[in-house]
């Protein structure tokens, strides 16, 4: 698992470029995470070891970052299972040990993209839904099927058939769509040892998650909805960073979070008087800020904080930023209507003005960005501006 996820971070699938091998660590008394983006972004991977997998202790809680060079590559390609392997994970450094063999890996400084991919990577993963299991031979056989040159505006479909998978290329009910079939079948050499497939979608956004489940821990492949199509660029955090809960729910729950491998909402909201809605929405807001990560499988966040600066998250989000200028400026502007499920407001844009509409299970815009990606890469400048001021007189009339 380790040596495939060292596969996903120096592969670009999309334009080759100079590989980032920085695997993220974490580590608690039930759990140690890995995960990892590719170079471009646009497939995350994660390997979950649970206390079972080791014997040996945990001393210590926390998350690190280190590189994933090719003497640990080399090391982890010759390992046996008769072997006794010592693995260890510091602050600073991570260490595999064989024997009188040791090698080092640094902690290394966490690239700008990655920081962006792993706020948008949470946004994606609570909407995932479970789409179909199957046993890893028959995932085998699957996988083997799929091309391996990228045609990445050419969807293929993943489909259920009885107790197998089929590669179709045409849409139907339960489908999951594979943009860039090569991105799949990184998961190949796992499955040979593991036990089943788990198939996730988000059927909104198009993304897709690949689980592949072993007697003892799983290895979790996320895939964007398009191959040029970088988690990082997405966009869709910025609803949650726009009309976040207020700083006294967050701090409380942040204060909450003590490395635990799954967080519980209810129980967290229980301890602290809140609703479970605004725990569930303070912790998207600290998944956004690199405090926690979500485990689909689990359908929980778990903590875990990234080594950067988390004041600079919201200044990596231009939209965001502009949207909040529109309002600072007094350019949203909400439209009397009778009808209260729907909020219209008009926001200058460009020489010309641009009608929002909110409803609770839709926005739209007459922007031309609203109109080529219809939401799929998150809310407009305009639709946030308006939910900004949405959420303001809501607060006032509370």
């Amino acid at each position: 698992m380790l040596y495939t996820l060292s596969d996903v971070v120096r592969t670009h699938f999309f334009l080759p470029r100079p590989a980032i091998l920085d695997p993220v660590l974490t580590s608690n008394e039930e759990m140690l995470r890995l995960e990892g983006f590719s170079g471009c972004c646009g497939v995350y991977a994660r390997v979950d070891l649970p206390t079972e997998a080791f014997d040996g202790e945990c001393h210590g809680r926390g998350t690190t970052n280190v590189d994933f060079n090719q003497p640990m590559r080399n090391a982890l390609l010759r390992l046996r299972d008769e072997e006794d392997v010592q693995f260890a994970v510091g602050a600073d450094e991570v260490v595999l040990s064989k024997g009188n063999e040791k090698t080092v890996e640094k902690k290394v400084k966490l690239p700008l993209r990655w920081i962006k991919g792993f706020s948008e990577v949470q946004a994606y993963q609570p909407r995932l839904q479970l789409m179909m299991e199957v046993s890893a031979v028959e995932a085998l056989r699957f996988v083997r099927t799929l091309p391996k040159a990228a045609k990445p505006r050419m969807p293929s479909y993943a489909v259920s058939a009885a107790r197998s998978i089929r590669l179709s290329q045409r849409p139907q009910k339960g489908a999951v769509p594979i943009l860039g079939t090569h991105r799949v079948k990184v998961i190949e050499p796992l499955l040979p040892r593991a036990q089943s497939v788990r198939i996730w979608c988000d059927e909104e956004g198009g993304a897709s998650a690949w689980e592949v489940r072993y007697a003892v821990g799983s290895f979790f492949l996320m895939i964007s909805p398009e191959v040029f199509r970088g988690f990082s660029g997405e966009g869709q955090i910025l609803a949650t960073l726009a009309k976040p809960p207020e700083d006294a729910v967050i701090a409380k729950v942040r204060a909450g979070l003590r490395w635990q491998s799954r967080v519980d909402a209810d129980v967290m909201a229980g301890s602290f008087g809140l609703d479970t809605a605004e725990v569930e929405a303070a912790l998207a807001v600290l998944g956004s800020r690199g405090m926690a990560g979500f485990d689909a499988a689990a359908q929980r966040y778990f903590h875990r904080e990234l080594p950067f600066d988390l004041d600079k998250v919201e200044e990596m989000q231009p939209r965001l930023g502009n949207a909040r200028k529109l309002v600072d400026g007094g350019l949203v502007r909400r439209l009397p209507d009778d009808n209260r499920a729907v909020a219209t407001f008009e926001v200058q844009g460009t020489g010309t003005l641009h009608r929002v509409r909110i409803c609770e299970d839709h926005q739209s815009c007459t922007c031309p960005w609203f109109s080529k990606y219809q939401g799929q890469r998150g809310p407009c400048k305009h639709i946030l501006a308006a939910s900004i001021v949405a959420e303001d007189a809501e607060a006032v009339a509370g």
